[in-house]
């Protein structure tokens, strides 16, 4: 069972340093409340990540506001390691319903 932990926290790692695995990566997010984090994503069959994400910070400390989605677009990236990033775009305050 430890051969089996140890290896997947190796896959992991390998993905959050920027090496594509089994079509997927870790992409750096820049900006927002994400700022610094890195998403794991499976890219196409094109080798092209998701366009972008929408999240919400949940209780993260910081000036931003916990209802809204903020967006982040994905940004060709030649200076890092898995050639993209997700750039923050905008924070959506508007309130369904």
């Amino acid at each position: 069972m430890g051969d089996e932990n140890s290896d997947h926290l190796a896959l992991i790692h390998r993905r959050l340093a920027g090496e594509i695995v089994n079509n997927t990566v870790g992409i750096k997010i820049v900006g927002g409340p994400f700022n610094g984090r890195t998403k794991i994503v499976e890219l196409s069959q094109a080798g092209l990540p998701p366009a972008g994400f929408r999240g919400r910070p949940g209780r993260a400390p910081g000036p931003w506001n916990p209802a809204a989605k903020h967006t982040y677009l994905a940004v060709r990236a030649p200076d890092t390691s898995a050639g993209w990033i997700y750039e923050y775009a905008e924070a959506d305050t508007t309130t369904e319903g």
